[in-house]
């Protein structure tokens, strides 16, 4: 152990956790204080097929920081911009988006960003929650939300996904304070540009205008009492906003 970091290896062939998630294979693999995910999505694979019907939001909310391992992947964002990407590829894919495999062959990526898995739980949670069972009537959805809600507190379900889940059906998401009394907007401006995002792609990817942009990052920077982009990732990193990526060859 040097510096209170152990030398460990993980094999992603011998997972923590393995799930299917409609015609994707998900392998969840914990390294020290880094969770690494194997996600392998077979060819006809897309996100609102196979995901949706999960966490019932529109597009996919959650981020996504990726290296393609093989096959290709087309990303929509709902702003209507698009990006295809292969075997070799590094990726920031921001919330609100569709995706989809191309062509016949799997999609394998490996993906350092908590999001996506913890929007699933919370919607496979809903969904256990509000089926029935036997001769039992499933929880109605107020009493379903009550129950996610005290999981999240608990901590067994993130808070985010949850209130991102219970507004896919209806329910009146409760805003989340993000650390140093960030809104959830600058929750959102600090993520992505912790991911490398400039102001202008931050405008572009929220729909608000670059001086709106440059604003919400004077404040994250006051607020978060850091005066450069690499203190404000490392914030963000502490916080459990993002995760730092491994180096290669790990």
């Amino acid at each position: 152990m040097i510096g209170g970091v152990e030398l460990e290896a993980k094999a992603l062939d011998t997972p923590t956790e393995a799930r299917r998630v409609g015609n994707a294979e998900i392998n969840v693999a914990e390294v020290g204080d880094t969770t690494i995910f194997r996600e392998v999505c077979q060819p006809g694979w897309r996100w609102s097929i196979d995901v949706k019907p999960i966490v019932g939001t529109d597009f996919c909310r959650a981020l996504h920081q990726l290296f393609i391992v093989s096959g290709r992947l087309h990303v929509m964002m709902e702003d209507g911009a698009e990006l295809e990407v292969g075997a070799g590829d590094a990726v920031v894919i921001p919330p609100g988006h569709d995706a989809w495999v191309v062509g016949d062959e799997p999609c394998e990526a490996i993906d350092f960003s908590r999001d996506y898995i913890q929007l699933i739980e919370a919607g496979e949670a809903y969904q256990a929650t509000t089926a029935p069972r036997s001769s039992q009537p499933g929880r109605s959805r107020s009493e379903a939300a009550q129950k996610l809600r005290a999981e999240a507190r608990a901590g067994r379900l993130d808070p985010g996904a949850v209130e991102l889940v219970l507004g896919a059906v209806g329910h009146k998401p409760r805003r989340q304070k993000g650390p140093a009394g960030l809104t959830p907007r600058e929750v959102e401006v600090l993520v992505l540009i912790a991911t490398g995002a400039s102001a202008k792609q931050v405008a572009h990817v929220l729909s608000i205008a670059p001086k709106t942009a440059s604003t919400h990052i004077e404040r994250i920077y006051m607020k978060c009492d850091v005066s450069s982009r690499s203190d404000a990732t490392r914030f963000a990193i502490a916080h459990g906003l993002v995760k730092p990526l491994m180096p290669t060859g790990f």
